[in-house]
């Protein structure tokens, strides 16, 4: 019988196993996420447990080894609801450029997984620095804007902004324990056109708002009513092979 292989996590490894394995490791990941809500049926932490799942699957496939998650975030939008934890901009790009200082001195090749999409001016900062710095090789990725047409093709619904179809869909598939199926309800469809923060919208200009519990009562915005484990698999199954293909582009296997 033939055993799948495994992850391999910084955390778990003795210094002397990470001394012998380091020199061979062809990439590094490290994964950003945040805490906050995601609706009533979903956990405060989807959003790391999204990135989490992918980065064991390529650590799995590939011998990269994660360096750790970074679970709390830049949070301005949902800053309102209860459970939600935020930290500064400027925290969470020093504490990704101390992570990442690790992998400098081997193959000093960086791949950030980003569940989070207000993270992402921030690592992109600590991405610069690296690269400043170090010389590190670093990519980052949002998982779904990797995936957003895929999302787009097998959704129902037309909006998918925080909490909807796409989202749900993924955890059905990786992770059905942890949904609130029974919670499941119509979230509020995000307002404007050019503004509208929402994947299925091709062309947008960015509006920073700060959203409050009166406005989207559930804290959806969009409708993951008709989330099926069927559509997070073709989702998730999109994404890993994106990021096989994306370290292979950057000629990192």
């Amino acid at each position: 019988m033939t055993t799948a292989p495994t992850h391999t996590e910084l955390e778990d490894l003795t210094w002397t196993e990470f001394a012998d394995r380091a020199p061979a490791v062809p990439y590094w990941l490290l994964v950003t996420g945040s805490t906050e809500q995601h609706g009533p049926h979903l956990p405060l932490g989807a959003d790391t447990l999204v990135v989490e799942r992918l980065a064991r699957l390529a650590s799995a496939e590939h011998g990269a080894v994660i360096l750790g998650s970074v679970r709390t975030g830049v949070l301005h939008a949902f800053q309102d609801w209860p459970g939600s934890q935020r930290v500064p901009a400027a925290v969470l790009t020093e504490q990704v450029t101390a992570m990442a200082r690790t992998a400098v001195p081997y193959s000093n090749r960086l791949l950030i997984l980003n569940g989070h999409d207000e993270n992402h001016e921030p690592l992109l900062v600590a991405a610069r620095s690296l690269v400043e710095r170090h010389g590190t090789d670093v990519v980052v990725v949002e998982w779904a804007q990797l995936v957003s047409d895929v999302i787009r093709e097998v959704s129902d619904s037309t909006s998918e902004s925080h909490g909807g179809e796409g989202l749900t869909s993924v955890f059905l598939h990786w992770y059905p324990e942890r949904v609130r199926t029974g919670r499941i309800a119509a979230g509020t469809r995000p307002s404007g056109d050019l503004t509208r923060d929402d994947l299925h919208v091709s062309k947008r200009a960015h509006h920073v708002v700060r959203f409050s519990p009166e406005d989207v009562p559930t804290g959806v915005l969009g409708d993951p009513r008709a989330a099926t484990a069927e559509k997070g698999k073709a989702v998730a199954e999109a994404l890993v092979a994106r990021v096989d293909a994306l370290v292979k582009e950057r000629g990192w296997l």
